[in-house]
């Protein structure tokens, strides 16, 4: 005769939330000696220990530098609050939603609150790998998603007039790496980190394959963002615009006596080509050159109200924009971007998405229509 069971979830009085609480209770138990075993006290894990190990986890697995910095800046306030002395075990879902509470009234923004909600429940959940805790409390939080930002993205006239005022600057190569960048779509640190290597001239097209990441004045090379090595086809714009940053990088190199050297840097400010162009310096570059625009503006005869609100970023924004806009389909956007799934190059755009979904009416209706 075959025995029906039925699943705890089902018994009277018996649902996922009371079998959580139960187990934990156990483990306090447990842990308090009840069973006839102690927790040991130099294996009692606290949040702020677990915050270190779960940091130094990440940076032995090859973490992206930039990364760590982000998560050390927030880590200092994550330990210094009410919970940072709690054991990881005794954590609450209604110990982090107070906290959360205390910190909004605070005055904290709900993005703020949102990165460091992500790195509380991260480490929670890699201590719920190492057993620390049977179930992870931060899962469980009421936290409201914070809103995406307004995203500013220069219009294509905004965008060949800072190329033109670009030149004007004491930098050359400026002009050129904004426009490369805009007709790539790479990342800031992507541009810094491509060598004449990855070039590959007959079939006009650039590989991505590494990043430079700057954290103050120390800088390194590492992975791609989401580690995807991507090959982007260039037109003959792009081309022309690394022919000619490749015959000043030659005459740099024989005015100084050094050999050319395959892994030399495209943008780079020394003759061999072996450093560089820093992210923190096309940054602040930029940031000059939109000041410049906006007081050019003022100036003008008459004043003219313009804002060039715009980071380096939005020249990204721009390049996804306008292949959306043109009809491109998301995986090839989502390939040429480094996105490693569609799904977020479309929640990223939807504005422009929207657009060709107007177009698309708007053209039905043409062919359609009486």
């Amino acid at each position: 005769m075959t025995k029906t069971y039925k699943h705890p979830s089902k018994l009277p009085g018996v649902g996922v939330k009371e079998a959580k609480r139960r187990l934990a209770k156990l483990v306090d138990d447990v842990a308090a000696g009840k069973y006839g075993v102690k927790t040991d006290p130099e294996e009692i894990v606290t949040l702020s220990k677990l915050l270190d190990e779960w940091i130094a986890h990440g940076e032995s697995r090859g973490r992206s530098p930039n990364t760590l910095h982000g998560y050390r800046s927030k880590l200092a306030r994550i330990k210094a609050g009410p919970l940072g002395d709690v054991e990881v075990r005794r954590l609450t879902t209604r110990n982090i939603d107070r906290w959360y509470n205390e910190l909004l009234a605070e005055g904290m923004s709900p993005a703020t609150l949102m990165h460091h909600h992500r790195i509380i429940r991260a480490a929670l959940n890699q201590a719920k790998k190492w057993k620390y805790i049977p179930v992870n409390p931060a899962e469980d939080v009421d936290l409201r998603p914070a809103q995406r930002p307004e995203m500013h993205v220069p219009t294509l006239d905004q965008a060949r007039a800072l190329v033109l005022r670009a030149a004007k600057t004491s930098s050359p190569d400026l002009g050129p790496i904004l426009l490369f960048g805009m007709l790539t779509g790479m990342r800031r640190g992507e541009l810094c980190g491509v060598q004449w290597s990855d070039i590959d001239w007959d079939a006009s097209r650039v590989t991505v394959r590494r990043s430079v990441w700057q954290i103050r004045s120390s800088w390194g090379l590492k992975d791609p963002k989401t580690h995807q090595i991507r090959t982007i086809a260039l037109d003959p714009v792009g081309v022309s615009v690394l022919t000619a940053r490749k015959v000043r990088a030659d005459s740099d190199a024989d005015r100084a006596g050094v050999p050319p050297s395959a892994d030399a840097f495209v943008w780079s400010a020394s003759p061999d080509g072996l450093s560089p162009r820093t992210p923190n310096s096309l940054t602040r570059a930029f940031h000059r050159l939109c000041q410049a625009m906006e007081s050019e503006a003022l100036s003008a005869d008459p004043p003219r109200s313009e804002s060039w609100p715009f980071r380096f970023h939005d020249l990204r924004h721009l390049s996804a924009t306008e292949m959306v806009g043109q009809g491109m389909d998301p995986r090839t956007v989502a390939t040429r971007l480094g996105h490693a799934n569609p799904s977020v190059t479309l929640a990223v755009y939807a504005h422009a998405v929207d657009a060709r979904d107007r177009d698309a009416a708007a053209g039905l209706g043409r062919a359609l229509g009486a």
